[in-house]
């Protein structure tokens, strides 16, 4: 087991900072295209989900499974499970401070495509957010689509 104020003592922070800082300097294009790129995936992405929902995605219902096979619903599950995860992790940076894209929207397309246990709960949970459910009402109303129908 590490004890972390022995581990911590081993590092010094100004040497760390200082490392960090020339990384960053050194691979600043690498950087701004990983923005670029982020920036547009995520606007993209987001946008194209919150057109393919129905408007009464977040009302309490009961989903019925499309894929009847268990061997491959288990597959598509897991591909899902890991491209939801790798976008909410991706919304959380864009969620930073001086980084470019739609954040929260790219969090709750990572929750969306995901399974997760509480999964509907915290859709609805964030989706219920004035600025969240404005933003996405304003995309889909821009593409001809209802708004999104909430449960009172």
């Amino acid at each position: 087991m590490i004890h972390w104020g022995t581990f911590l003592s081993f590092i010094d922070l100004e040497v760390y900072w200082y490392m960090l800082s020339n990384w960053f300097m050194a691979h600043w294009v690498l950087l701004a295209i990983f923005s670029v790129i982020s920036f547009i995936a995520s606007i993209v992405g987001s946008t194209m989900l919150l057109m393919s929902l129905p408007a009464d995605y977040f009302k309490t219902n009961k989903r019925v499974r499309r894929i009847k096979n268990p061997i491959f619903r288990v597959c598509f599950s897991s591909l899902k499970n890991i491209f939801g995860g790798m976008l909410v992790i991706v919304g959380i940076l864009l969620s930073l401070p001086g980084i470019p894209g739609q954040g929260i929207l790219t969090i709750l397309t990572g929750l969306i495509i995901s399974d997760f246990p509480g999964k509907r709960r915290l859709e609805r949970r964030l989706v219920r957010v004035p600025v969240v459910l404005s933003a996405a009402n304003q995309i889909r109303t821009r593409f001809k689509r209802p708004p999104l129908m909430l449960d009172e």
